[in-house]
């Protein structure tokens, strides 16, 4: 660690103070447009890749490596988006952050996927403490179920491996939930649309100190995230993705008294946030699709 930023982490940890608190700033509705396009073109390439292969966004180069990683039954993820579009827009304080996840889940059946994604208000255990409260309201039925969903996400990332800086979201959002079976395949869908996203100012979730949207500190402004889900023999396939838009390094200027604080900070911020929550994702969902297919295995079996 350097110098400087250890004498930043002692006056972050002497004062008691967070930096982001003080490094607010503001949306160019242009970046938002072009979020929103960048969004449709990934739409629709989505469908398509799924149906191609299992782990299709992998570089060649990376899928045997993968492929066996997720066999062995471990998580693989993956950075992916468009980084000319993301030099277009640092100058206009903006960056689109692209992640997708893949795991197996063994002994499950889409069903019980299906009662898991849609179990809202176990959220806050099943994926806590990163949900920290869910409350959701259903507006259709049938094979495509719609919901409005109230997220309270809390984040952390440990600033520099000393200090932890806390984030927290109340995050307004529609669910969309839909499913396919054919003769040969059968697949569940599920895209989570936010429509707005509150960001507390002292990043403690259960508080309503809630800043303007898009005029916080811009570690999210948008998030649209999916999960798609393929039975496979006894078990599932299962992907998760996330596109968010979040403020630009490039832009980012910040001290602390006379201090600058460093841009590594809020970069690996931006990076880690949404790829450790697609990691929560994606284990909590198996772990808890495995313990509720086990607890039906059990009651079916009998004392």
């Amino acid at each position: 660690m350097s110098r400087a930023l250890k004498a930043v982490v002692s006056f972050f940890a002497a004062a008691g103070i967070c930096w982001a608190a003080r490094c607010t700033t503001v949306l160019d509705p242009r970046v938002l447009g072009e979020y929103n396009n960048y969004v449709v073109a990934a739409e629709q390439a989505m469908s398509g890749r799924f149906d191609t292969r299992e782990l299709s966004w992998m570089p060649d180069r990376e899928l045997r490596e993968a492929a066996a990683s997720l066999a062995s039954g471990k998580l693989v993820r993956s950075k992916i988006g468009d980084a000319s579009l993301n030099r277009r827009i640092a100058g206009q304080n903006g960056t689109v952050i692209h992640w997708i996840g893949a795991i197996r889940v063994h002994g499950s059946s889409l069903a019980n996927l299906k009662s898991v994604l849609e179990d809202y208000d176990n959220y806050d255990r099943i994926y806590g403490p990163m949900v920290f409260e869910c409350r959701a309201k259903r507006n259709a039925a049938g094979a495509k179920a719609v919901y409005d969903v109230t997220l309270v996400l809390n984040n952390t990332y440990r600033f520099a491996s000393v200090f932890p800086q806390h984030f927290a979201f109340l995050v307004t959002a529609r669910v969309d939930h839909s499913s396919t079976e054919t003769r040969d395949d059968a697949a569940l869908q599920v895209h989570l649309r936010a429509s707005e996203i509150r960001e507390s100012d002292s990043g403690v979730p259960g508080r309503s100190d809630f800043l303007e949207p898009y005029h916080d500190h811009g570690i999210m402004w948008a998030l649209n995230a999916y999960w798609r889900a393929r039975q496979c023999g006894t078990g599932l396939y299962l992907e998760f993705e996330t596109i968010t838009l979040a403020r630009s390094v490039q832009a980012f200027a910040c001290k602390i008294g006379f201090l600058p604080v460093p841009k590594s900070v809020v970069s690996a911020a931006m990076d880690s946030l949404p790829a450790d929550s697609l990691t929560v994702i994606l284990k909590g969902t198996r772990a808890e699709c495995e313990r509720r297919s086990l607890r039906s295995t059990r009651s079916v079996s009998g004392p």
